[in-house]
């Protein structure tokens, strides 16, 4: 699904990746970790297809990313990748329908079918009822859970999750560990960036990130 070949990436004559390679299989989730400045931030973006300035090639789904428009890329992130982030990057000022519509804005449903969508992955993510909720009345963990349904709801080929827990406290860590779990055993896919070893723990593969490559953990 994912192969990323001899791929390398310097800032200020500093190679933060070098040479590095991995294989990722369709259905199997990975765990990346790392010190900061490792590089792990760099690797998701490039996974991500925000980033193609590296030396080396990747491939998703046989198609070469780097080889594409900026307008084909800009397609493939909307419609194959799903992105949560530690602070879960939602506009504050609008409810929480609006929020995760915005991963639906260039999908043509009608306005009946756009909301039962929105109104099942709530569902999923634990927060039935909350589509006219503005986002300052949320805590932290359910902001967590509209960031990780504004990610499933356009079922993307895959979610980069960058230490999606780092912000919550343990409790609600705890909460949204549970529904990471549920997600993986349902059949979605994630490459999740984290310090948190029992995040990791609940992939498929762990990798340490350092001086540029990736070096697979052993499981405990």
């Amino acid at each position: 699904m994912i192969s990323l070949r001899g791929i390398s990436k310097s800032f200020k004559s500093r190679y933060v990746l070098d040479d590095l390679n991995l294989e990722i299989v369709k259905g199997e989730s990975i765990a990346i970790q790392g010190r900061s400045g490792s590089g792990k931030t760099t690797l998701i973006n490039i996974i991500g297809s925000v980033n193609v300035t590296f030396n080396g090639d990747y491939f998703f789904e046989g198609v070469n990313m780097k080889k594409l428009s900026s307008s084909k890329r800009a397609s493939f992130r909307r419609k194959k990748i799903g992105f949560i982030t530690q602070h879960f990057d939602l506009l504050e000022d609008r409810n929480v329908k609006s929020n995760i519509s915005i991963s639906l804005k260039e999908d043509f449903f009608n306005p009946k079918k756009r909301c039962m969508k929105i109104k099942n992955v709530l569902n999923q993510v634990g927060l039935s009822g909350y589509e006219r909720k503005s986002i300052k009345s949320l805590s932290g963990g359910e902001k967590q859970r509209v960031a990780i349904a504004r990610a499933l709801i356009k079922k993307p080929a895959i979610i980069i999750a960058d230490e999606p827990t780092g912000a919550l406290d343990e409790e609600t860590r705890n909460q949204i560990l549970d529904l990471f779990k549920e997600l993986i055993a349902k059949g979605s896919q994630f490459i999740i960036v984290t310090h948190d070893d029992d995040v990791a723990k609940i992939c498929d593969k762990i990798y340490h990130i350092k001086k540029g490559n990736l070096k697979l953990k052993e499981r405990e």
